[in-house]
Parts: C-alpha cells; structure tokens; sequence
C-alpha cells in the first residue's frame, strides 16, 4: 500500500520532526490539513510544556500516549534516524498498533540536507497525489 493509501486508510495522521524535519513536519502538515494531518511541532505552547515537565526525549511518546490509537498512522521525518525522542514515538506508536511511515535519510544513504529535501519532495508528492 502506497504512502496515499496509508493515509486515506488512517483514523488520524501525524507528523514528528526535529529541527528542519520538525519545519518540514509542519510544512507537509499544512499541505495536508483538508486530510486531517497533524504536527505536534505545530503548537509550540504545548510542546515546549511537555518538554519541561516531562523531558525532550519523551515529548512526541507522551503525546502519542495522549491521542494515537490504532488505526492511526505516525510518519516520523529524521535525516539521521537515531533521535532518541523520534524512536522512543515509534516504539510508542507500534505498542499502540498504528502504522508507521520512517522517513529517515541515513537508512537511504542520504546527508542532512538530502534528507530534508527528500522529506519536502515527499510531502509535495502527497499533496499532488490526495488531491
């Protein structure tokens, strides 16, 4: 099943990033918001508050915990693949029984800046392909 169809099969989506991911994250989310996508990196208020109270590493877990479910589907964007809070949201998202979309440029060979233009360049296929 394509990326599309994972989407279009999905009770909710939701998107994680750090750093330029966590900007790609919101980029794609708001090219994608008339499918129902979300970016907790989209409320600042919110994050920055789990992230005090309860640590960086666990924010995307925590919120996750909160609201997936299954039948919901994370895409986890990270240009290395080894972010401690992006695997710990993972690991969280497969207990919970979503579907899971790694986007992470150092499974592809790819350096940084590749990476976070694969991320973009995936974002706009999606939005030409749930037109």
């Amino acid at each position: 099943m394509t990326l599309s169809e994972r989407i279009r099969a999905a009770k909710h989506v939701f998107l994680i990033g750090n750093g330029g991911s966590a900007a790609n994250a919101m980029h794609i989310c708001c090219d994608l918001l008339s499918c129902g996508v979300r970016a907790f990196t989209m409320d600042p208020a919110t994050f920055s508050a789990f992230a005090n109270d309860h640590g960086y590493d666990k924010t995307f877990a925590m919120w996750l915990q909160i609201v997936g479910k299954a039948g919901d589907l994370l895409i986890a964007l990270s240009g290395s693949g080894k972010s401690p809070n992006i695997l710990l949201a993972v690991e969280v998202a497969e207990k919970l029984g979503m579907d899971v979309h790694r986007e992470f440029g150092a499974e592809q060979g790819l350096d940084m800046q590749q990476a976070e233009e694969a991320q973009i360049k995936l974002g706009h296929d999606l939005m030409r392909a749930l037109k």
